[in-house]
């Protein structure tokens, strides 16, 4: 290994990601997930043992070859899995809740409201036969009581509380009649296993009577709040309203009724809209935001169907639906590799300056390491199901330790480099059989014997940056990297020494 890659030691990469930034907590956090589909010739292993922390304000960016898992795991956090899919092992905990485990009507409340997506292809998620305008207020509209917002956001976390609790005994009740429902099965073994669920539910039913009283409380006052704001609400309009329509009634026969009446219509409309989000309010929204996405003349668009946009406005209409409700975390996947290289900076650059405007956090996935170069706080490089290195952009790009971050870097095309460029030989691993060892071996000029016979560890080369290879091994012998790229980033040192010093 070159002398600036070192090992620090190894971590337990299934269950933890390294150490946690100063001052920052983790918006979602993913630990050992793994992904399998049911197929006619088997299980196919799309994720395995996948974890990473996403913080506030970051961009993650998560790259690999197609089929390395990078979308599946997306799916996963978003709830929008095939039915043939199957989370085998981990979680995704959100807000304290573990996403794996809740019910598609509790993902309704969490799935574009507070994790937004944008697809692949924008014309595939847009409906073709429904304008725009429609489709971006459409959220809004639906999610727009905020009265019911009040109520549940007031018992949001004695309920997350609750249902963690119930789901407790849940586990352990299925654990017991899997233990008990296996062959050979004896008596004695089947009274330890239910003796090992009745003491877990003894353990668990004082807490959890203890969240559901908390829980009853937090209802009531849920409720009370809700009732003190539609109380407030009504009594500012109810003099204003009662007056108008006074005035309305009172000019029917003298004339100026219709603008009268109009008076206490605008009234009646401005007490609805703070009950809940109008068709009016949510045109305006809808409008703002589709500006804030820099598409034109939105008022004319508003009124347009989609296939009457290009490839990148389509795309930006996608990006404006999911920014509707304001959400924590954005998941961008690929969202640019069906467009053109002029539009795709500018869908990267408006993300970006999205991100910034409203502090979101976004999991950015693409197989383009230009790409992340542009957008990533963060990278976590995947390969046949497993991140096989993690670190800052600058970790990635200029200290790479993983023999296929080399070859991915070596694939890009550079202007500063005279280097041929080097193709990946071979194809992944084909996933109903997943390899033994690293995956990577039959693919890498690198690989070791111990490559095909064991999984490497996750190996410790700083507090931000960390790679599972053989070869960080003290025992391993020296491996430099490809010429390539060493010289591209002695190239980039030099270009940003320069322009340090303005000589550039």
């Amino acid at each position: 290994m070159e002398k600036d890659i070192k090992a620090l030691g190894t971590i337990d990469y299934p269950k933890e990601v390294g150490e946690v930034p100063s001052g920052k907590a983790p918006v979602l956090s993913v630990r050992n997930l793994s992904v399998s589909f049911k197929t006619d010739e088997g299980m196919v292993r799309a994720v395995r043992g996948v974890s990473f922390d996403l913080y506030k304000g970051e961009t993650l960016c998560i790259v690999g070859e197609s089929g390395s898992g990078k979308s599946v795991t997306s799916k996963t956090i978003m709830g929008i899995l095939a039915p043939s899919a199957h989370i085998d092992s981990g979680s995704i905990i959100y807000e304290g809740e573990d996403l794996t485990k809740i019910s598609e009507e509790e993902f309704h409340l969490i799935r574009g409201t507070k994790i937004g997506m944008v697809f692949q292809d924008p014309l595939s998620s847009l409906n073709p036969i429904m304008k725009v305008g429609k489709q971006i207020t459409e959220v809004m509209i639906i999610n727009g009581d905020r009265v019911k917002k009040i109520y549940k956001d007031i018992i949001n976390d004695s309920l997350i509380a609750y249902k963690n609790d119930q789901r407790l005994i849940s586990i352990a009740k299925s654990e017991m009649k899997y233990k008990n429902g296996r062959k050979n099965v004896t008596k004695e073994e089947k009274a330890e296993n239910k003796a090992a669920f009745q003491k877990e539910k003894e353990r668990v039913l004082p807490l959890l009577e203890e969240h559901r009283k908390k829980l009853a409380e937090k209802k009531k006052e849920g409720r009370k709040a809700a009732r003190a704001y539609k109380k407030k609400c009504f009594l500012e309009y109810a003099d204003e309203g009662l007056s108008l329509l006074k005035k309305a009634f009172a000019s029917l026969f003298v004339g100026g009724f219709t603008e009268a009446y109009g008076n206490f219509i605008a009234a009646h409309r401005r007490y609805v809209s703070k009950l809940r989000v109008s068709r009016k309010e949510a045109k305006k929204r809808a409008l703002t935001i589709m500006k804030e996405v820099g598409i034109r003349d939105a008022e004319r668009r508003f009124n347009q169907y989609p296939f009457e946009f290009s490839g990148g406005m389509r795309q930006r209409i996608v990006i404006a639906i999911a920014l509707t409700a304001d959400p924590d975390v954005l998941i961008c996947d690929e969202p640019t590799t069906a467009l053109d290289v002029t539009i795709q900076a500018q869908i990267l650059e408006l993300i970006n300056r999205l991100k910034k405007a409203r502090n979101m956090s976004v999991i950015f996935i693409t197989h383009d390491l230009g790409v992340v170069a542009n957008m990533a706080d963060r990278v976590a490089v995947m390969y046949a199901g497993k991140i096989v290195e993690y670190g800052t952009v600058e970790d990635i790009f200029f200290r790479p330790a993983h023999p296929y971050t080399w070859a991915l870097l070596s694939s890009i095309p550079d202007v500063d480099s005279k280097e041929r460029l080097e193709a990946i030989p071979g194809t992944p691993p084909n996933m109903l059989f997943p390899p033994k060892g690293d995956a990577f071996a039959l693919r890498s000029r690198y690989a070791m014997g111990i490559d095909f016979k064991e999984e490497p560890p996750m190996y410790k080369l700083s507090s931000t940056h960390y790679a599972a290879t053989w070869l960080l091994d003290e025992r391993a012998p020296v491996a430099k990297r490809p010429k390539i790229v060493s010289t591209r980033i002695e190239n980039s040192l030099k270009r940003e020494e320069e322009r340090k010093n303005g000589l550039r």
